[in-house]
């Protein structure tokens, strides 16, 4: 596959040796070196308005997310989706379910009563709600993704010894089980090249040339190439990738809140996003790559949008049966304010949020059962889980 971006016009190969000891044997396999992004970018009309359709539907779904006083209520939400999403691209996979009942039961420090699936989506959801809250007044840094990093693949199969750092070793894109000579792609090799091309990679974000005459989404579909194609890590590129796109939208005002959620729709059309991120190297043709992107980010702001609506008139029906059957019940309209947010909890979750004694919030959860609000999840009578499945259909829809 290599041997397809020899004669790539936004890049170059390089011969790279090593001891690949899966395998107890030396290699010698071409890198892929990607030349700096261009400061201009030519797109036909197609691409044009996909990228304004886009840019519209973001607009409406961050007008939504601001019809609550509470955004977190549905941002929270959107983070879990994404961490399912952008973790099931790299083939861990886990159900909503899973990752939620996760963050409301007692774990170990190490996290090590988790499964392994579990653990690391769950990494990703808590470095994102990390990143969102460093973005509200940080520009991004290696500094930053190189912390996220660490929090994602923490405890982990990818945990290692640069673990929060630029790779100090080569990695390729491929099956795992395959010899490097195979790879799918080759990224350049650890050193002063690759610190070096992050940091220019880091200054065209910001830089003026870009801002002023590239569109904000085509800009940052090529930021997500060009760090895709330089793979700063030993582990979780990928996610920190699209992690990323999401930083740039509120950095630069295009939302408010993070409530788009870009790796599900990618996810349905995995092989084509790996195509596409890999026919820019062929090819150095721009527009193709981010037509694709602008499409997920309209597909799924416009799903987003529709998911936050129905998810806050769930909210309203859910409140209104509350108040008509317990008037009075304070913590009981509290916890059903916010199932669009944390639609599993215990107990001793109750308390942690609310306060009260754990007497108080069993009898208001007691009280919810009773009226077909919650009902019991799983099988456990210590630190019983209780959800409402309503708004898991309406989030996996």
């Amino acid at each position: 596959m290599m041997t397809s971006l020899a004669g790539s016009p936004i890049g170059q190969v390089t011969t790279i040796t090593g001891y690949d000891p899966r395998f107890r044997e030396s290699y010698e396999v071409k890198a892929f070196l990607p030349d700096d992004l261009p400061d201009k970018v030519t797109l036909p009309s197609s691409t044009w308005l996909v990228l304004s359709e886009a840019m519209a539907e973001l607009g409406r779904l961050d007008a939504a997310a601001s019809l609550i006083l509470n955004p977190t209520l549905v941002t929270r939400m959107a983070t879990r989706r994404e961490a399912i999403g952008t973790s099931a691209l790299e083939g861990t996979f886990a159900a909503l379910a899973e990752l939620l009942a996760s963050e409301v039961l007692p774990v170990s420090e190490d996290g090590t009563s988790l499964p392994p699936n579990v653990r690391e989506v769950r990494n990703y959801a808590r470095a994102a709600d990390l990143a969102y809250t460093w973005i509200v007044d940080r520009h991004i840094t290696l500094g930053m993704l190189a912390a996220l990093q660490a929090e994602i693949v923490k405890d982990t199969d990818g945990d290692g010894p640069d673990a929060g750092a630029l790779r100090e070793r080569q990695v390729f894109i491929g099956a795992k089980d395959r010899r490097l000579a195979d790879a799918r792609f080759v990224p350049p090799p650890p050193g002063d090249h690759l610190r070096s091309s992050c940091e220019r990679w880091l200054a065209w974000l910001t830089a003026p040339a870009p801002k002023a005459n590239i569109q904000l989404i085509a800009r940052i579909a090529m930021a997500h190439y060009q760090l895709e194609s330089l793979h700063p890590f030993s582990d979780g590129n990928g996610r920190i990738g699209r992690l990323v796109s999401i930083l740039q939208m509120m950095r630069e005002g295009a939302l408010r809140s993070p409530v788009l959620s870009v790796s599900s729709w990618l996810k349905d059309h995995a092989d084509a996003y790996r195509d596409h991120l890999l026919a820019v190297s062929q090819s150095g043709e721009w527009a193709p790559w981010i037509e694709f992107f602008a499409t997920a980010v309209r597909e799924e702001a416009r799903s987003g949008h529709d998911r936050i609506m129905n998810l806050l008139d769930l909210r309203t029906e859910l409140t209104h049966r509350v108040r008509s059957a317990f008037p009075r019940a304070r913590i009981a309209l509290e916890i059903a304010e916010d199932l669009i947010a944390y639609p599993i909890l215990t107990v001793a979750d109750a308390h942690y949020r609310y306060g009260r004694s754990n007497q108080a919030n069993r009898n208001a959860i007691a009280a919810l059962v009773d009226i077909g609000i919650l009902e019991p999840y799983g099988a456990a009578t210590y630190d019983r889980l209780y959800w409402n499945q309503q708004v898991f259909q309406i989030v996996d829809h």
